[in-house]
């Protein structure tokens, strides 16, 4: 099989994007809960996803790699931020950076298959966070503006892929992290 060139990999992402999500907005039925206990359902879906996530990357360890994927969310907070938390600016930014997420890994998905690696973890991890950002989507209320997605260049071994793999899953790891912690203090403020 040929590799694909870089311009032609944005639309085949944005294609599996918009077909995975039509399948599940058809297949899921609306009744999920708002408020807290919307933000109840939301701390669990991201704890378990945290616990998911720190499964994979401890089978996954590397120490000493350079980070390359800049397009990944970064989180700059601290502590003492949890405190000046809104709920629906925490759901915002939660929203984008877990279809950020979802976007590498389809990304990596997409590699994993081209060199014929097994990406059934990496196709597991992308539906469960398409699960959890269509949730916060339904507390938001609103539909977001369109988020943009970066362009992904074609990655060209076996070596390079686990590599970026490691990156997303790393990041994503204190990205779940974050907004567990975040969720948790927003749902306690709403007792």
């Amino acid at each position: 099989m040929s590799a694909m060139s870089p311009d032609a990999t944005f639309p085949l992402i944005v294609l599996m994007t918009c077909v995975e999500l039509f399948a599940f907005i058809t297949a899921r039925p609306a009744n999920i809960p708002h408020g807290k206990n919307g933000l109840q359902m939301l701390y669990q879906d991201m704890r378990t996803l945290m616990k998911v996530v720190s499964q994979e990357r401890h089978g996954n360890e590397m120490k000493d790699f350079e980070q390359s994927l800049t397009s990944l969310p970064s989180l700059n907070y601290r502590r003492a931020d949890l405190k000046t938390l809104e709920v629906s600016s925490t759901l915002g930014q939660l929203y984008s950076g877990l279809k950020s997420f979802k976007f590498h890994l389809d990304w990596i998905q997409q590699e994993q298959e081209e060199m014929g690696s097994d990406y059934s973890k990496t196709k597991k991890l992308a539906h469960r966070i398409q699960v959890i950002s269509h949730m916060v989507l339904i507390q938001i209320g609103t539909t977001p503006s369109e988020l943009v997605y970066p362009s992904l260049s074609h990655l060209n071994t076996a070596w390079n892929v686990y590599q970026a793999n490691v990156e997303i899953l790393d990041k994503l790891y204190y990205f779940c992290n974050w907004y567990t912690r975040a969720l948790g203090d927003l749902k306690h403020r709403q007792q």
